[in-house]
């Protein structure tokens, strides 16, 4: 996993459903960056910087990171 201070050089794309994001990337929810593996359903299957597994809804509004290159 990335650590909060390598997310500061990365670029903030534009807030998006989560369903139109690339799976296997990186979102920001609130305050909170995880990894975004895929949508399962309804849901979708992240996980945390403690490798958690969080499911956030399919439709919610998250910010999409981009590395940059």
């Amino acid at each position: 996993m990335i650590s909060e201070h390598d997310i500061n050089d990365w670029h903030h794309l534009p807030p998006a459903k989560l369903y139109t994001v690339k799976p296997r990337s990186y979102i920001k929810v609130f305050d909170t960056v995880l990894f975004f593996d895929h949508i399962d359903g309804m849901y979708s299957y992240c996980i945390t910087s403690d490798n958690e597994v969080v499911h956030i809804s399919a439709s919610a509004m998250v910010t999409p990171l981009e590395k940059p290159e």
